[in-house]
């Protein structure tokens, strides 16, 4: 009888144990296969290579995942923050304006199963808590993120990073800090700047006063006034009873401007800070992660389909007009965001109104 022809393959690695001569610890040995048929078999050529890539996505081509219990957002802001919002501004503003057009990607895809309502109320200091808190609305802006990893955060600043979720930034603005034309503060040198009245709008966060090493908050090294807008901070600057306005840089050209301040106010050329304004929305909201989700995915693709820089170009075109000014060019610098597209740096109030976003309900509190 002839004898039948074998493969011998030969193996490295751990087994479990087979049985009679081979265990667990047996590497490297020899296992000797009989080929079928009686012959040895010819190797088959492996199928050609695919040359042609897998059709993928793009980010902005992606579709936006409807959730079945999140069928309407309910935004909160307030009048009184131009450019960023404010009913008299075009689109209510430039963020307002933003967010309502990410908002009609998610009403797209959607397909009648998802809305959205703006609201406004006219007290910054009531939207965390209660408003956001207890969820009679769902998501605020525009907010800026303190540094929530950093060490001694104040408590505002503590309160805001553990109790709110933040999402990818909407905007970068310089907060700068304004004095009078004939002040003596030329820096923002602690020495110069301690024992100061500082205004800040209620609301507004004052973690940037902490920041690099300066500590002028927690160290008691400024005092604090805290009036209901940044209106309310120039005209206290104009009359003496503060010594400086901490506001970013669009927000108080702006207001500076509507209060025909413009030859008594400057902007010390050193920034406060860089800062980045987001849509938050409170941990204890039980769609917190979803509403976060239709924020972020819609504000990429509405930032890689080029329309989110037609709308930050046409509102700042129209403020530095309004200011009579060219349109410089830290108006127009991105802000550092992990997508592609980019959230831009401040604005101020277009000339003539236009109609606001529609909203579920206008509510000032005074």
């Amino acid at each position: 009888m002839s004898r039948i022809p074998e493969t011998t393959v030969r193996a490295t690695g751990t087994f479990p144990s087979f049985g009679r001569g081979i265990s667990a610890e047996n590497t490297g040995f020899t296992l000797r296969l009989p080929c079928i048929g009686g012959a040895q078999q010819q190797a088959q050529p492996l199928p050609p290579i695919a040359t042609t890539p897998a059709q993928t996505q793009t980010p902005s081509e992606a579709a936006i995942i409807i959730s079945s219990l999140v069928r309407r957002i309910e935004f909160l802001t307030a009048d009184g923050f131009a450019p960023y919002t404010g009913r008299a501004l075009e689109g209510g503003g430039m963020l307002t304006q933003v967010i309502a057009a990410a908002m009609g990607l998610v009403k797209e895809e959607a397909k009648g199963r998802f809305d959205f309502g703006v609201s406004w109320v006219n007290d910054w200091s009531a939207h965390l808590n209660p408003l956001l808190l207890t969820r009679a609305f769902d998501v605020g802006f525009p907010w800026a993120r303190p540094n929530c990893d950093g060490v001694n955060l104040e408590q505002t600043s503590q309160f805001r990073c553990q109790r709110f979720f933040f999402s990818e930034p909407l905007y970068e603005v310089i907060t700068g800090l304004f004095v009078q034309s004939g002040s003596r503060f030329k820096s923002l040198r602690t020495e110069e700047i301690a024992g100061a009245t500082l205004c800040v709008p209620a609301g507004q966060p004052v973690h940037e006063l902490d920041d690099h090493g300066r500590n002028w908050v927690r160290d008691n090294r400024v005092v604090l006034m805290r009036p209901p807008t940044v209106d309310e901070c120039f005209r206290l600057l104009d009359s003496g009873t503060v010594d400086s306005v901490v506001e970013s840089e669009l927000a108080g050209r702006a207001s500076i401007t509507s209060l025909g301040l413009g030859d008594k106010v400057r902007m010390i050329e050193q920034p406060v800070a860089l800062t980045t304004y987001h849509v938050l929305v409170s941990k204890s909201h039980p769609h917190a992660r979803t509403i976060l989700y239709y924020v972020n995915s819609s504000l990429e693709k509405l930032r890689e389909s080029g329309e989110y820089d037609r709308i930050v170009e046409r509102h700042l075109a129209r403020f530095w007009e309004a200011q009579g000014v060219p349109n410089p060019a830290i108006s127009v610098t991105p802000a550092a965001s992990p997508t592609a597209g980019s959230a831009r740096r401040e604005t101020a109030p277009p000339p003539p109104p236009a109609a606001a976003p529609k909203g579920r309900t206008d509510v000032t509190r005074k």
